[in-house]
């Protein structure tokens, strides 16, 4: 078995080394701090120029524990995609996966948090093979934390129904090889997170195939989707949509993943 697995994994990154550099048409990386655990959670929602001709390899700090990774289908689900680490020297790690359509999600956590009650934390994004032509991050405010402050400067981005703000900025065309940093700091006196764990935990389940399939991807579902649902503030024009979360582009009316109309 082991063989191959090694055999595999030789194979993912030739196929991967023969393919030509993506290009991101758009990157949203959310960054939030103790929502479902003590750790800061990383959320990359990406999507591809073009449909995507072999798998991606995103650079992740080696404390990094990779919680879901996710392509989402033409009918709007999104699915498990397949994923592995890669070895590699310094203070990174390689994650290679595969996306079978433009859209993606992966999930990591990260032990990065400071002590209470001061909490600061330093986030940087550097791909060396992708060319990003509209980068955006968002930051999440914990329940029960006071004082978020980023540097560069963060603009509110408004709330979600359960309390949670959010801040964030737009950071534009991101060019192959540059190093992106976000600085974030907030006061909380408390050390548990904002939400108690939910769901089933993605790892192996002794079921039948076809079961884990579904299994896997109704976690997937209901942990992704239900955290991107969000609301605006009632003064300001609709950030968010309504029924899937997806949040607007400034020129759009209409959300481009289920149709509903911007209120």
């Amino acid at each position: 078995m082991r063989l191959i697995a090694i055999a595999l994994l030789v194979a993912s990154v030739l196929g991967f080394a023969q393919q030509p550099p993506a290009v991101l048409e758009r990157l949203e990386i959310a960054l939030w701090p103790e929502y479902d655990d003590p750790r800061l959670l990383v959320i990359y929602r990406g999507e591809l120029a073009q449909d995507p001709t072999g798998p991606l390899l995103f650079p992740l700090p080696r404390t990094a524990q990779v919680h879901a990774v996710a392509y989402v289908s033409s009918d709007g689900r999104l699915l498990t995609a397949d994923w592995q680490l890669l070895p590699s020297e310094g203070s990174e790690k390689m994650l290679l996966f595969t996306p079978r359509t433009r859209l993606f999600q992966l999930e990591y956590y990260d032990d990065v948090l400071g002590t209470a009650p001061a909490r600061s934390f330093v986030f940087r994004f550097f791909s060396d093979r992708y060319d990003v032509k509209d980068l955006e991050i968002e930051v999440q405010q914990p329940l029960r934390a006071t004082g978020l402050q980023g540097s560069p400067a963060l603009e509110p981005w408004g709330a979600d129904a359960r309390g949670f703000s959010y801040f964030g900025r737009r950071v534009g065309a991101v060019p192959t090889g540059t190093v992106i940093e976000q600085r974030v700091s907030y006061r909380k006196t408390d050390n548990e997170p904002s939400l108690r764990p939910t769901g089933i935990p993605l790892m192996p389940i002794a079921l039948g195939g076809a079961g884990l399939v579904a299994i896997v991807a109704l976690a997937v579902i209901s942990l992704v989707w239900l955290r991107r649902r969000r609301l605006a503030p009632s003064n300001a024009p609709a950030h968010f949509c309504a029924r899937c979360g997806y949040r607007f582009r400034a020129d759009e009316q209409f959300c481009p993943q289920c149709g509903q109309r911007r209120v």
